[in-house]
């Protein structure tokens, strides 16, 4: 995909510290898959999967490791870590969105915030009393922040986003569009057959350089405070409960959700729909693979999953029958 920038290949290869083979003089305006790259963009390849497309690109020019390299003969950005390269020259293609500094006419901003001159607040945007928005934070259509919340200079906060009272979001940070920070969590107590709420006192306190996915939902902690490390990446409707704790460099997938009051390490991943029962405790460097369901603490770094590999429907009818009688097959 091209973009407004370009670089010469030198330019990258000097800018991202690689071994540069080729054309330094060559014009890149943008990035592409080994499919589809144009001789203007820069590809990469880190699978040897794609070792046949690699033959074919049209690319002006690929990141690869020396093992590949051998099987190419174009431009080439050769590295240890393809994907690791690939992921900074992203960055440095990427633009921050256009905008205007100031606060738009459409704005409502309440008297008692305090919005820093080289901030942008867009049009529909509220920000309530006692409010602080940091150097340079752009804020974008449509959004709500609470009373005395908290953005750190350089945050961009995406349309539609509603950001209740009293949330803290560090500097650096990506809240991508409806995504909800602040709400209350599930917490009721029976009184004979009527659900008493439990109002929720707590606050959300986000670090450094986070990045939160599209409609991803974040609770309030009810008593203390519901807390994500710096550096943490969370994907798309993902849900995290009221007082979970989250360290710094966790990532987490999309549509999975960790309930209350559960605590999880420093850099662990969990994949696609995993899901987190409260009360639990997850040490860090643990990694959970796709659609697992934890049910008690880890104490231990390492992979864990759970559920079953797929397979043919016939066959896994009949072993869900085997699965039911197994208890009955052991006592025997």
């Amino acid at each position: 995909m091209s973009s407004l920038k370009s670089f010469k290949l030198g330019e990258l290869a000097e800018i991202l510290e690689v071994e540069l083979k080729g054309d330094s003089n060559k014009e890149l305006s943008g990035m592409g898959s080994l499919e589809n790259s144009t001789n203007e963009e820069i590809s990469f390849i880190a699978k040897k999967s794609y070792k046949s497309e690699l033959a074919k690109t049209k690319a002006g020019a690929v990141i690869c490791s020396e093992e590949f390299s051998q099987f190419y003969d174009g431009n080439k950005l050769i590295c240890s870590n393809p994907y690791l390269i690939y992921a900074r020259c992203t960055r440095l293609f990427k633009q921050r969105p256009e905008v205007e500094k100031g606060i738009s006419c459409l704005a409502e901003v309440h008297k008692m915030a305090k919005v820093s001159k080289s901030a942008c607040v867009s049009g529909f945007v509220t920000i309530s009393s006692n409010a602080t928005i940091g150097d340079n934070v752009v804020i974008m259509p449509g959004t709500f922040i609470g009373e005395g919340s908290v953005i750190g200079k350089d945050s961009i906060i995406y349309p539609n986003t509603s950001i209740y009272d009293h949330v803290e979001i560090g500097s650096d940070c990506i809240i991508h569009a409806g995504v909800v920070i602040g709400s209350d969590g599930l917490g009721f107590a029976k009184e004979d057959n009527t659900w008493v709420k439990i109002e929720h006192l707590g606050r959300v306190l986000i670090g450094n350089d986070v990045e939160i996915g599209s409609n991803s939902t974040i609770d309030r902690g009810s008593v203390g405070d519901t807390v994500i490390g710096s550096n943490v990446k969370i994907d798309n409707q993902v849900h995290i409960a009221h007082n979970v704790k989250i360290g710094s460099g966790t990532a987490i997938a999309g549509n999975s959700a960790i309930a209350g009051s559960t605590s999880i390490g420093k850099n662990c991943t969990l994949a696609g729909c995993s899901a987190i029962v409260d009360n639990i405790e997850i040490v860090s460097e643990v990694h959970i693979t796709a659609m697992s369901l934890i049910t008690k603490s880890i104490k231990e770094s390492g992979f864990y999953s759970s559920g079953t590999p797929f397979m043919k429907n016939s066959d896994w009818k009949k072993n869900a029958v085997a699965f039911k009688r197994l208890h009955e097959t052991r006592k025997k």
